[in-house]
């Protein structure tokens, strides 16, 4: 062998040694982390962090994250408190009731900052609150239809045994559109994308004010305090790479929601991911940005629902959340 093909060889095997060593270490500083969602199924709600998955931002802040999902919806904050999962997705509803209920786990970040569920009629159907009395209602078993529902019939000035709530398991729409519900409920932008989708046009909608329901974020990210005392860097390297990914997701919106769907392809189809998405964005920002929280909505929400009668007492709001883990950095709204 000729001394420069020695020499060549020599200094390829030294920067592939070099190579495994840093990778190596850097293997080893990278922080495995469970985000678990709020829904046994993924759905469009997940591209930010499915974005960061595939795009490389958890990895930028040395984190792999592992994507888990309950067994239903009311799950997720116990597998919080259980150690079963680090980070969880899930309605603000969901930390009133596990405060009142001594399930330790608190919000670290909003990921919506407004309230966009709504009751839905078919295309050409106006849903008036002042007729629902005998109709049948789709609704879930979630936290947030339990509390939203309560404050529609509140507002009708309805009691439960006034319409037929029909509990469905995964989807109210296709029972909508088969006209075997008068009403569906949901976030605005799932049933817009499904009816678009399906059909190709604009479901009725009545939300906010004309059904009695607060302007108060659907839902947190959300994580056990016994697991922030000993991971804060973790939480505070999630929630930048997060709100990263939430930022390159809003500027490239279907190309995000191509890259959900294409991790997850049972979710439905890709243009339903992208219509639902492209929906989603108009809630992600407040008047402070991304993830802020304040006193104001979770003592504002807790009082609500210890109005309808669903809690018996509203806690300090430090109780249900924390802003001590968003980065002092965070990205602003595009």
């Amino acid at each position: 062998m000729k001394p420069r093909a020695l020499f060549f060889c020599l200094g390829v095997a030294a920067l592939a040694l070099a190579s495994f060593i840093r990778g190596t270490a850097e293997a080893a500083t990278v922080t495995t982390l469970r985000f678990v969602y709020d829904w046994p199924v993924p759905d469009f709600g997940m591209v930010p962090v499915a974005v960061g998955m595939q795009k490389g931002f958890y990895e930028k802040h040395g984190l792999k994250v592992e994507a888990l999902f309950p067994p239903d919806a009311q799950t997720t904050a116990r597998m919080l408190a259980t150690g079963k999962a680090d980070i969880g997705f899930e309605a603000t509803t969901d930390l009133i009731f596990a405060a009142n209920q001594g399930v330790p786990v608190i919000s670290i970040a909003n990921f919506v900052q407004h309230n966009t569920w709504c009751l839905i009629g078919r295309p050409g159907e106006p849903v008036e609150i002042s007729a629902l009395r005998g109709k049948s209602i789709g609704i879930f078993t979630d936290s947030w239809t339990r509390v939203m529902m309560g404050f529609v019939l509140r507002k009708a000035g309805l009691s439960e045994n006034d319409v037929h709530q029909i509990i469905v398991q995964d989807d109210d729409i296709p029972l909508l559109l088969s006209k075997k519900l008068d009403v569906a409920t949901n976030v605005a932008s799932y049933g817009v994308a499904e009816i678009q989708d399906n059909i190709h046009k604009q479901p009725t909608l009545a939300c906010g004010d004309a059904i009695g329901v607060p302007n108060i974020p659907v839902w947190a990210y959300t994580a056990s305090p016994a697991w922030l005392e000993k991971n804060a860097d973790a939480a505070r390297a999630f929630l930048a790479a997060t709100a990263e990914a939430t930022v390159w997701s809003t500027q490239h919106p279907e190309e995000a929601a191509a890259l959900f769907q294409k991790a997850y392809p049972a979710s439905g189809s890709t243009n339903y991911a992208v219509i639902g998405w492209k929906e989603t964005l108009s809630g992600l920002a407040g008047p402070q940005g991304y993830f802020v929280q304040d006193d104001k909505q979770w003592v504002d929400l807790a009082e609500a629902i210890k109005g309808i009668g669903q809690i018996p007492e509203v806690k300090p709001a430090a109780t249900y959340y924390s802003n001590a883990y968003i980065p002092a950095d965070l990205p602003k709204a595009p």
